[in-house]
């Protein structure tokens, strides 16, 4: 495998593993700015800007187990526990000890289901209420910028009308937002996985940086907007991203349902040396999902790269048996150690979910695996029951993505850096005020 590794880090102006450290508190500088992580899960996205220098005054989530994780990993950071329309905007400045106005980011990703219903839209789906709620948050706090993260879904629905709602509910709390899709593999994780990334400026006296905040591209060639979900990606535009490899093939083998507490050998990569950067032998979370033998036995059928198309017809499920070859082509496919990721999902542990059996041990990726191809390190220590740890892992912001956006957040609010987006992704996604969207309907979020 030794032609997989070399010297091929493709980090623009960077090299070796320092890129990929990612430190337990954030470093200190002249400029000191102030977040608040709202839906923060297990805290991918808490990590990524505290990497880039921002001091984290709050994580708040419903989750028992994400709270117990946070507590474990960020323990200076006051944690909410609990819904966020029980946590009123002056409580919330109170346990921060900021005043209105204040904040640098505030940042989140409230569920926008309504939004992604098939067919008619329904403003008034209580799924909206989070977002909701999120927007009094900040029209209360006023923070000077507000980040959303969501899925990729919502760029194209209706013609962008479900696009122009959500602009026009930033208009009315007094924000200009504009937005993009972002691939974490061009960020530095080993994961093929986009995120749609709102970035909105308070119009009395940041309204000038529209546009800014979306950080440009180090690894590959391409930039924001020319790799797309759902289009295919060609061998040569993924060339220079991470593989399963360069994630992955330091940490110990196991066995169906067994957990491995200390490494076996030495880092291969320089991302594998980041990843274990502070540890000595302690390995966290590295278990192996508890599948059934016939899965097993399904995963044993197939080499790297091969699917549920490669499987003895006795080993296909009645529906597959049934299924047009050109349809669920991911199912029960392995993974290959020159590959690049596919996104994780909270559903990892399950092969028939998709790509997610080792490339070659006959079971699914473990949490610590998982985990490793997120981008967070080996350190953070996930808690809660394995469950609990399969859904912080697969819901998680990768944790190099979100400090590539504090990066460019921090650049853009300290005046260092008002760069815009590349036009291709305005193409693809304009800056969403309503008179790009003539066509779409005329109702919009109240």
């Amino acid at each position: 495998m030794s032609k997989l590794i070399g010297n091929r880090i493709p980090v623009r102006g960077k090299s070796g593993c320092e890129f990929y450290t990612l430190l337990r508190s954030a470093p200190r500088s002249a400029h000191e700015l102030t977040a608040i992580d709202l839906f923060c899960g297990a805290g991918g996205l808490t990590l990524g800007l505290m990497n880039a220098g921002f001091d984290v005054r709050l994580g708040s989530d419903s989750s028992e187990a994400c709270g117990a994780t946070h507590s474990q990993n960020f323990p200076p950071v006051p944690f909410h526990l609990g819904d966020i329309r029980t946590l009123s905007p002056q409580t919330l400045l109170k346990k921060t000890g900021l005043r209105a106005g204040e904040l640098d980011v505030l940042a989140g990703g409230p569920p926008c289901q309504g939004f992604s219903i098939i067919g008619e839209r329904n403003l008034s789906d209580p799924r909206n209420a989070l977002f909701r709620a999120y927007l009094e948050i900040a029209r209360t706090t006023r923070p000077k910028a507000i980040v959303m993260e969501n899925v990729t879904g919502l760029a194209t629905m209706r013609r962008g009308a479900v696009l122009r709602d959500i602009a026009v509910a930033f208009e009315k709390i007094g924000y200009t937002v504009s937005c993009a899709e972002l691939l974490a593999a061009q960020y530095g994780v080993p994961q093929m996985r986009w995120r749609l990334i709102f970035i909105g400026w308070r119009n009395d006296g940041h309204g000038h940086l529209k546009h800014c905040g979306f950080p440009q591209p180090t690894h590959g060639d391409g930039n924001i907007g020319d790799l797309l979900p759902n289009r295919t990606i060609t061998q040569a535009e993924s060339a220079q991203f991470l593989t399963t490899f360069d994630a992955i093939s330091d940490l110990p083998k196991l066995g169906i349902g067994q957990q491995s507490h200390v490494y076996a050998g030495k880092p291969t990569t320089p991302y594998q040396t980041a990843m274990r950067s502070g540890l000595r032998q302690e390995l966290y979370n590295h278990y192996a999902p508890n599948i059934s033998d016939l899965n097993v036995q399904r995963i044993a059928a197939l080499r790297p790269g091969q699917d549920w198309r490669d499987l003895p017809h006795d080993l296909l499920t009645a529906g597959l048996r049934r299924a047009l070859r050109k349809d669920h082509t991911r199912r029960y496919r392995r993974m290959t150690w020159d590959g690049v990721p596919r996104s994780i999902i909270t559903k990892f542990r399950d092969p028939k979910s998709g790509e997610y059996s080792h490339p070659d041990q006959d079971r699914t990726i473990s949490i610590r695996e998982a985990a490793r191809i997120q981008s967070f390190p080996d350190w953070f220590e996930f808690c809660g029951s394995n469950s609990d740890q399969y859904e912080q892992v697969g819901n998680a912001v990768p944790p190099l993505l979100g400090r590539a956006v504090g990066h460019a957040l921090r650049a853009a609010l300290i005046g260092g850096d008002h760069s815009t987006l590349p036009p291709r992704s305005r193409y693809r996604i304009p800056s969403l005020e309503a008179t790009l969207f003539p066509d779409a309907a005329d109702e919009v979020l109240a």
